[in-house]
C-alpha cells in the first residue's frame, strides 16, 4: 500500500520550518527554475515570516530578486514517515543586517550576503503508510483525557491500527 497525504495546517508547517536547518531556495535564471540548497532560518513577527539564507555576492541566488519559492523535506524511513513544506513569495536582498539571524551556513567563506524570502503563501503535506482502520483514521495527537468510548471499547489516547 502507498502513503496517505494528510494536509499540514499553516502554523504547524511553519513549526516544522524551524526544525530544520537546511531547505532549498527555487528562483528562476534564464528562464530555468534553478533549486539550490541552502542553511536558512525562519524570522517570525506576528502573523508575518520570513526565510533568512547567507551566499556569496557572487551567486545566482544573491543577484536574483522577484518571485521564488523553498522546499523543505523531512523523511522518517524507519516509520515509513515523510513530510514536505512549501513556501512562495519574493525574494530581495537582505536589509538591517543586525536584525537578522546568523543561518550557519555549512561553507562560511564569503557568505556575508542576506536575501530574505518575504512569505507570501505556505502549504505543506505530511504522508504517512499508516492504513485506516474500519474505515477510521486520527493523524493527530488525542488528548490528554481518559474518555472511555464504551461503543469501541477503548479510551482516549489509545491509537487504532
Amino acid at each position: 500500500m502507498g502513503a496517505t497525504p494528510f494536509v499540514i495546517p499553516e502554523r504547524e508547517s511553519i513549526e516544522l520550518l524551524h526544525q530544520e536547518t537546511v531547505g532549498r531556495l527555487c528562483i528562476v535564471e534564464y528562464g530555468y527554475p534553478l533549486a539550490f540548497p541552502v542553511n536558512y532560518r525562519v524570522m517570525e513577527t506576528g502573523d508575518f515570516f520570513r526565510i533568512v539564507v547567507r551566499t556569496t555576492p557572487r551567486t545566482a541566488m544573491a543577484r536574483y530578486e522577484g518571485p521564488s519559492s523553498f522546499e523543505v523535506d523531512h523523511t522518517d524511513p524507519d516509520r515509513l514517515n515523510a513530510w514536505s513544506v512549501i513556501v512562495r513569495g519574493q525574494l530581495k536582498r537582505g536589509v538591517g543586517l543586525e536584525e537578522l539571524p546568523n543561518t550557519y551556513p555549512l561553507v562560511t567563506d564569503g557568505r556575508f550576503h542576506w536575501i530574505v524570502l518575504e512569505v507570501t503563501a505556505i502549504s505543506g503535506r505530511r504522508f504517512t503508510n499508516t492504513e485506516a482502520c474500519a474505515g477510521f483514521y486520527v493523524d493527530w495527537e488525542p488528548a490528554a483525557s481518559h474518555h472511555v468510548d464504551s461503543d469501541l471499547g477503548i479510551t482516549d489516547g489509545e491509537v487504532l491500527v
